[in-house]
């Protein structure tokens, strides 16, 4: 497979920045062991060599040269013809990327790199010019009832097509003539970023829309689902037109009360960090500001603004109720073979627990205002299986036709 130019250019580009990064690991653990050995030599005053030995410059060499070797890269490729963006990446790439920017998609749009993943709409098409305001073939059939497929961590549209079969957005096109529109977007950044992002693009969506908007639904995995409630926050503070059309929200799986796999992961983090020597080698910390706010399932600014994000503090996120007026489901998969057994209670469907997805039973928060007739748990399922499995689908075309036939 030919590699494209944008993807050797960003590849390029994040390779010099990790020498950089491991250059400032080394730096900091030689300081470390240098100070302590040398604690004894800080009464005799006038002794050149201590600072050497303390504070060599040879790191900020290979520092200055990692950084000349990456602007050379980048003014480099400025000569070279092909696409310098993530247009007409193939679809092994694309799938790289978005991994890529779940792990540290933060950094990358900080640097400027290629291989963050801007927010965009897609369909099976193509992907939609918002900006021209014109839909041509992508959205020939455009219909008056919309649906937004939103992905999870490390994810990308191509995500909702895993297997053969139709994915859930076009089962509620051919059963109940939803245009099924999938949001692409980085999702390394974090979450209430991407969630003012989405509430401004849907305004964008609906004023452009070819056909006059009835009903704006939201289907969101994982990640996507708190993205979508960081949305829908934002939108109401900011009085956004899309809120009147929005009727339904679905939840696969998404960890409204954080999840526990990046709990443990901060906890182990900060024993091991109370070492000296251990701190300066800890790359977790590095893990993007996306996977931190899934700690607690952060959704605004203020969860995590003027905080330490590498400190296992409690959770002190604020409460953000549902909406009113909207319908809300809630779908959690368990690896258990009934729910009241102990491995689905405990693991979950492996990455969320049962009333985190639930939106119920927090110790920390209030449960969310859910509706048990709203609730679904799919046994012997994991976490990606509800993005393809034929019975959570059956379960969204039968709730979504519902609140069609009640709104």
């Amino acid at each position: 497979m030919a590699l494209s130019t944008a993807l050797i250019r960003g590849s390029a580009q994040l390779a010099l920045d990790c020498v950089s990064g491991v250059t400032s690991t080394a730096e900091n653990m030689h300081r470390t062991i240098a100070r302590t050995s040398t604690a004894w030599l800080d009464g005799i005053s006038g002794f050149g060599p201590l600072e050497q030995i303390r504070n060599p410059v040879t790191y900020s060499v290979v520092r200055a040269v990692s950084d000349a070797l990456n602007t050379g890269v980048s003014r480099s490729f400025a000569f070279f013809d092909g696409q310098l963006d993530l247009t007409g990446l193939a679809p092994e790439e694309s799938r790289w990327v978005s991994a890529l920017n779940g792990v540290c998609g933060d950094h990358l749009e900080a640097t400027g790199n290629v291989l963050a993943v801007p927010m965009r709409l897609v369909t099976s098409s193509g992907t939609l010019d918002l900006a021209s305001g014109e839909f041509s073939d992508p959205l020939a059939e455009a219909g008056p009832n919309i649906v937004i497929m939103v992905h999870g961590l490390g994810l990308s549209e191509q995500s909702w097509w895993r297997r053969d079969h139709p994915d859930i957005g076009e089962c509620l096109n051919q059963e109940l003539g939803f245009t099924p529109v999938y949001l692409r977007y980085n999702t390394g950044r974090h979450i209430s970023t991407n969630g003012q992002e989405l509430a401004a693009l849907l305004d964008d969506l609906c004023a452009a829309w070819p056909v006059p908007v009835e009903s704006l639904s939201l289907v969101g995995h994982s990640m996507g689902g708190l993205v979508i409630r960081s949305a829908c926050w934002y939108a109401d503070k900011e009085q956004r037109p899309w809120l009147d059309s929005l009727r339904r929200v679905l939840f696969l799986g998404t960890p409204h009360h954080g999840s526990p796999l990046e709990q443990a992961g901060s906890f182990i983090e900060a024993i091991l960090g109370t070492s000296p020597y251990a701190g300066p080698l800890m790359l977790g910390r590095k893990r993007s500001a996306g996977v931190k706010d899934l700690r607690h399932g952060n959704l605004l600014d203020e969860d995590w603004q003027g905080l330490d994000n590498n400190c296992p503090l409690p959770a002190s996120r604020r409460v953000v109720p549902l909406l009113p007026g909207v319908d809300y489901y809630f779908a959690a998969a368990s690896l258990g073979s009934q729910e009241s057994d102990l491995k689905g209670r405990v693991l979950g469907d492996l990455l969320v627990r049962l009333d985190s997805a639930l939106g119920t039973g927090s110790r920390n928060y209030r449960s969310l205002d859910v509706k048990p007739e709203n609730c679904r748990i799919f046994l012997e399922k994991d976490h990606f299986d509800l993005l393809d499995d034929e019975r959570v689908q059956r379960q969204a075309i039968d709730w979504f036709a519902e609140s069609k036939a009640n709104s």
